[in-house]
This record gives C-alpha cells, sequence and structure tokens, in this order.
C-alpha cells in the first residue's frame, strides 16, 4: 500500500510540473505493447498536444480505450511476491530452528550463519555476477523466476497467452526485470527477517545455548575470531564480541556461548535484512528511472510514431517557417520545383538553402558544413531512395547530428526522375525504414516524399 500511495504522489507530482516527463507506470508499459501486438497498422486522424514521443505513444493508447492485461498482471505479481515472502520468512525461522541440537539444548553458530548468511550470500554474488556479465536486464535469480512463475497461474489463461508474447519485448522486458528483482530482493529480506525472528523467539522462550565443533579445531578457531571481528565491525563498539575460543563444544560451552546470540541477532540485521532491503530500494529506482526515460525505439513504435506524427504534422495550423536547409546526399542535385511545395505543404519548412554532402568536392563540403549553422527551422536531409549507401548515409547523418543542436532534422527519401521527384517503391520503402529503425537516432524524422 505504502509503494502504491508513493507510485501515486510521484505520477501526480510529474503532471503537476510543467516541462517534466510523464513518468508511466509498468501496468500502462503492459498494455501498451499489448496494444501494440494487435495493432493492424492503421493510425486514426487525431489532433495531439505533445510533441514528446512517450505522451503521444500515450495518448495513442488512450485514444484505444482498451483494457489490457497489465493492472492484473502486476497485482499478480505483487501478490506472488507477498506468497513467497510469507514462505520465505517461516523458512527462515525454520532454518533458524533447524541448527538446535535437540539433545542438548545448542545452536551449532556455524551452520546457523551458512543456512541463514553464507548460502544466500553466495547466491547473491553470483546473480550479481551474472547481471555484470549479461549487460542490461537484471539477473532475477530462482526467487524472481519463482515470483514470474507463480504470478502467471493467477492472471488467467487468455491474459497468460498475451503476456508471455510481450513480456520479454525491448524495453518493458528490462522494467519487468527490475520489477521482478525488486520484489525478489524483498522476499529475500522476509528469509532474513524470519531468520531473525525465529532466533529471537528462540532466545526468549527457550533455554539454548550456542557453540561450534569442528575436526579441525585451530583453523577454524582463527578463521571464526577474523570473521566475527570483521562482521562485528558496525556494532562491536556498543556490544562486543562472543567468546569463540570458549563456546567450543566440549562440557562447559552452555555457560560459555551466551554471548553469540547479540552478535547473530546484529549479524542477521545488518548482513542478511538490510543488503536486500538497499537492493530492492535500487532496483525499485532503476525501475521508476526506465518508466520515466521510455525512448519507444523498437521498430513497431517507430512505425507508430511515423504515422502519428504524420497525421499531426498535417493537423498543424502554423505556416511553414523560414529558414530550412535541403542537403542532398551525393552527386546529384535536387529538382527544387518540385520539393519546394512538398517541405512547405508536408514539412511545415520553407528552403532557403541547398547544399550538398558526401561528395567528392571540399569546396562543396565547407559550404555545407558552413549552411549547417545557418538553418533556424532545421535540416532535411535528401536521399534517392533507390541508392541506399549505408556507409555513406551513416557518416552523412553523423555529420548533421554533430551540428543540428537540437534543431528539427527530417530524412527524405524520394526517387528524381526527368518528370521530377518520385515516390519510392514498398521494397526501397522497407529498406529505408529497416536502416533507420536499426540506428536507433530518436530525433531523426523519416518522410518519403509523395506526389500531390
Amino acid at each position: 500500500m505504502a509503494d502504491r500511495a508513493c507510485q501515486t504522489a510521484e505520477d501526480a507530482e510529474s503532471r503537476d510540473v510543467p516541462g517534466r516527463k510523464e513518468r508511466w507506470s509498468l501496468a500502462e508499459l503492459i498494455d501498451f505493447e499489448t496494444a501494440m501486438a494487435s495493432w493492424d497498422g492503421k493510425v486514426t486522424r487525431r489532433r495531439v498536444d505533445s510533441s514528446a514521443r512517450a505522451a503521444v505513444m500515450r495518448e495513442w493508447l488512450e485514444a484505444r480505450n482498451v483494457e489490457g492485461p497489465g493492472r492484473r498482471w502486476v497485482s499478480a505479481m505483487g501478490l506472488a511476491g507477498m506468497l513467497l515472502g510469507l514462505l520465505a520468512g517461516v523458512a527462515g525461522a525454520g532454518a533458524v530452528w533447524g541448527t538446535l541440537d535437540r539433545s542438548s539444548g545448542g545452536v551449532n553458530v556455524i551452520w546457523l550463519m551458512a543456512v541463514t548468511l553464507w548460502v544466500p550470500w553466495a547466491l547473491m554474488l553470483l546473480g550479481v555476477i551474472g547481471w555484470l556479465f549479461r549487460g542490461r536486464l537484471p539477473g532475477i535469480g530462482l526467487l524472481g523466476k519463482a515470483v514470474e512463475h507463480l504470478s502467471m497461474k493467477f492472471v488467467g489463461h487468455e491474459a497468460r497467452e498475451v503476456v508471455d508474447k510481450i513480456r520479454r519485448s525491448g524495453e518493458l522486458g528490462r522494467v519487468i526485470g527490475w520489477h521482478i528483482a525488486k520484489l525478489s530482493q524483498r522476499v529475500a529480506a522476509d528469509f532474513h527477517g524470519g531468520a531473525f525472528v525465529g532466533l529471537g523467539a528462540m532466545v526468549l522462550f527457550k533455554q539454548v545455548g550456542f557453540f561450534w565443533e569442528t575436526t579441525t579445531e585451530q583453523a577454524m578457531e582463527g578463521a571464526l575470531v577474523k570473521g566475527v571481528e570483521v562482521m562485528a565491525l558496525p556494532w562491536s563498539w556498543r556490544l562486543g564480541l562472543p567468546d569463540v575460543a570458549g563456546s567450543r563444544s566440549s562440557s562447559d560451552w552452555m555457560e560459555t556461548g551466551l554471548g553469540w546470540w547479540p552478535f547473530l541477532l546484529m549479524a542477521l540485521l545488518v548482513w542478511g535484512f538490510l543488503p536486500r532491503v538497499i537492493l530492492s530500494i535500487w532496483a525499485g529506482f532503476k525501475e521508476r528511472q526506465l518508466l520515466g526515460n521510455l525512448a519507444f525505439q523498437a521498430p513497431h513504435h517507430r512505425k507508430l510514431w511515423r504515422g502519428l506524427t504524420e497525421v499531426r504534422r498535417g493537423d498543424e495550423p502554423k505556416g511553414p517557417v523560414d529558414g530550412a536547409l535541403v542537403l542532398s546526399v551525393g552527386s546529384g542535385e535536387p529538382d527544387q520545383e518540385s520539393l519546394r511545395p512538398f517541405l512547405l505543404r508536408r514539412l511545415r519548412m520553407n528552403p532557403t538553402a541547398w547544399e550538398s554532402i558526401g561528395v567528392l568536392d571540399a569546396d562543396r563540403e565547407e559550404a555545407a558544413k558552413g549552411a549547417l549553422a545557418k538553418s533556424p527551422a532545421g535540416i532535411v536531409v535528401l536521399a534517392e531512395g533507390w541508392s541506399l549507401a549505408p556507409r555513406q548515409m551513416e557518416r552523412a547523418l553523423a555529420e548533421v547530428a554533430s551540428r543540428a543542436e537540437g534543431r528539427r532534422v527530417v530524412l527524405l527519401v524520394g526517387n528524381p526522375s526527368d518528370k521530377g521527384m518520385q515516390p519510392v517503391t514498398d521494397e526501397e520503402r522497407a529498406q529505408w525504414e529497416r536502416f533507420v529503425d536499426e540506428r536507433k537516432a530518436e530525433e531523426l524524422e523519416l518522410i518519403f516524399y509523395a506526389a500531390s
């Protein structure tokens, strides 16, 4: 409930502050990807009030007015986390009581620390190492897989089929990964919390002592002393240290082993529960960070964005803005007479300079670079649809991007002919869309020439 209230407050704050990005929720992102999976490729003419990609995508989702499985699955993951957390708490308490020697009434401290601290820490470190080598997607580990698997049992058959198709897609996969990592760390924290409560109850309600035993007594004693000193650094100044040598299994260990229980309780709290809480908070921060900076750069996102921006641009009532630069790539000279009406009508850009880039002429290259700094209305990179040369185009776009300084950049693709500029073929269109999609450049608009 506290997390939900905090998220609601953050969403409200992001809506109230002008110019601040409106953060998506995980449920909304799941619903969006579900809608994209069933999108027929058509875009309804509808004005949108923002040029930010995330805001435009949200308006498209709201316009569809279709309830997806997002809220149901997020709730299911939360319920799965709660159930597994309850089981983990019981398991933690059971692990502590499992180290109790019933015949002597003593607890083997080596076994207790092994099952409640050392083994969980080893598993956590293996998960962190795996994540570092795998890359951006967090390693959710066994607990995360259990949370995900159990949550799928609660969403229903129809929602399960949809969720199974979209849960690993692009940005959504990374957000879900951090969300599950957050829940799994909470489950792990519940395990250590259960161990803390179990040990506390044992000390309060049962006469119990603490001991250790091994066949290599001297080596184990030295290791325990060093380990205890390191682990107790945060609190040893206040609570002191247990008597390691005096608690070796012997006839009088019950009297000398009682100093262990404050150390063990603090170790479970500081080295067990607290790190898991910190990791859970960090995973939650990473999840919110991703939701606040969604780029929507997957190929299907770009296809929708192209359709929506074309619709929006056609609806704008503003007149053309003077000062656009048309920069043709290659040696071909653009047909200004056929291009100017298209630029005025479709792009709302009035070209005042025409230059070339990517030619074997140093003077023309320098003129183009100089013109890049003098085009307040934006830059139109003109390319021939039938002659896509990826390396040449990459160099040209990189040059433009390095000098654009936030101005509008449009990649206009058409085929020049004796009759003026002509539209590209369907095959050429697909090639250019694939080229732009692979670049993942959010600032670049891809427009295809269309005869009036």
